[in-house]
């Protein structure tokens, strides 16, 4: 039996890419709270706290995104071998 309509897609899915998402969307969220704090004149400890988190959710995206590229990289040479 012929079957022309089949796709196979060897290729891995994001593993971390809800993980990336809601990272992203807090980042986002906090980025949102921080200039809501600037504009009101917030005081200095909380705007420096606000700017340490999305740099410490920043730090982590990109640690993720590294991630699932190892993880795409180790894939791909397993599909190779096969």
């Amino acid at each position: 039996m012929k079957y022309n309509n089949v796709k196979i897609d060897l290729k891995p899915l994001p593993v971390l890419e809800e993980l990336i998402t809601d990272l992203t969307n807090k980042m986002l969220a906090q980025k949102r709270v921080l200039a809501d704090c600037e504009h009101m004149g917030a005081p200095d400890t909380l705007v420096d706290g606000l700017k340490s988190d999305i740099r410490l959710l920043d730090a982590v995206i990109e640690r993720c995104y590294a991630q699932q590229e190892l993880i795409d990289a180790r894939a791909e040479q397993i599909i190779g071998l096969n």
